[in-house]
């Protein structure tokens, strides 16, 4: 009789860690899909940026052409 209560038990701790495994990789699913977002947008961002950098550069020329 242990050994068939054994048996039992480690048949619910499997099936305890199969279901902890499918809540995990539901979690690694959502935080794969947030990683994907947030990568375009620091690319986004990084575009701004560089737009933004752009347009200091043609205010510092019409500025230095203003003060001529």
């Amino acid at each position: 009789m242990p050994l068939a209560a054994w048996v039992w038990s480690v048949n619910v701790e499997v099936a305890q860690l199969r279901n902890d495994l499918g809540d995990l990789e539901g979690n690694l699913s959502q935080i794969e899909d947030k990683v994907k977002d947030l990568d375009d947008a620091s690319r986004t961002l990084i575009g701004v940026e560089r737009d933004v950098q752009h347009i200091r550069e043609i205010l510092d020329r019409i500025e230095t052409l203003v003060a001529q």
